[in-house]
């Protein structure tokens, strides 16, 4: 197998905010080529351990060789929502520390026959789990019209959503590969907007494909439920609708008061189970970015869960 390379994103500040003790149990949900997680068993010592999951067959595969130096590791082919089968699988129930790194990696984007990219000419893919049936050759070929705008809408963000499924839609032949779809695109976006536009389109069939944001809601909810008292979820988050969705959530869990909102009184007598640890979302340095212009659009947010409510 080809070697692969990927430089994990805020390496540092991962490992020294959700790393608090030598000898706990972490869950990385996003393994990818091991990066983040090779920075977390620097910093555990056993009975501390890590497990690693990914639903991309191929990064764990090619993060073996990086982790092979740690014998207080495991790793399995699964989805976040499938978080809750690790007690059966792995043994562990409760972690200290939860990490998700959300997106794509580079090493992914740069292979063709992947197809996740507008910039390289490949087959109408984008699948992460390669034995799933959904691919985008079927979303972009088979879903209607008003499908298409809707997922450009909802996980594009763009606004020349309903355009661009129209002419998807009136191609004369089907679209099989990453260039065909980048050209019909081209043709109706300025050259002002083109990059970016191409970006959101790929982005929302990607995340059509692997149904990201539900994925994300229900890895959210097993996490919570599989930290430890004083264990610590930490997210990394590449665009607006994951940021916001991390955000709020993370407001939620630390909120005190669950009254309805137009009580003119609190009733319920809450008190806040989890406290959020980055009032504001970490953010990579100028020299980071320097280094690695994919980590641009960072954001990193992380959130304790109290040993006490209060």
């Amino acid at each position: 197998m080809k070697e692969l390379f990927h430089r994990p994103v805020l390496l540092q500040e991962v490992t020294q905010l959700l790393v608090t003790r030598e000898d706990g149990v972490y869950l990385d949900c996003t393994l990818g080529l091991g990066g983040h997680a090779e920075g977390i068993l620097k910093r555990v010592k056993p009975p501390g351990r890590l497990i690693g999951i990914d639903r991309d067959a191929q990064a764990l595969e090619s993060a073996k060789p990086r982790l092979s130096p740690y014998p207080n590791t495991i790793l399995l082919q699964l989805n976040f929502s499938q978080i809750d089968r690790l007690k059966e699988l792995a043994g562990a129930e409760k972690f200290t520390g939860i990490l998700f790194d959300l997106g794509i990696g580079s090493w992914q984007i740069s292979q063709a026959e992947r197809g996740f990219s507008y910039l390289i000419d490949g087959p109408l893919d984008m699948r992460m789990d390669q034995s799933q049936k959904l691919s985008a050759y079927q979303v972009v070929n088979h879903y209607s019209q008003e499908e298409l705008a809707r997922i450009f809408k909802e996980y594009g963000e763009e606004r020349l959503g309903k355009r661009i499924a129209r002419e998807i839609k009136q191609a004369k032949q089907r679209i099989e590969t990453t260039s065909q779809l980048g050209k019909i695109i081209e043709e109706i976006i300025s050259a002002k907007n083109r990059v970016k536009t191409l970006s959101r389109i790929f982005q929302a069939i990607r995340m059509e494909v692997n149904q990201e944001i539900d994925e994300l809601k229900a890895g959210l909810s097993l996490a919570v439920q599989a930290t430890e008292p004083k264990g610590r979820i930490g997210i990394i988050s590449y665009h607006s609708l994951e940021d916001r969705l991390v955000k709020q959530t993370f407001q939620e869990l630390a909120r005190k008061c669950i009254c309805p909102s137009g009580s003119p009184v609190c009733t319920c007598g809450g008190k806040a189970k989890w406290r959020i640890i980055t009032k504001k979302p970490v953010r990579p340095s100028s020299t980071e970015i320097k280094a690695n212009p994919s980590a641009r659009s960072a954001k990193f947010r992380v959130i304790e869960k109290l040993e006490q409510p209060v």
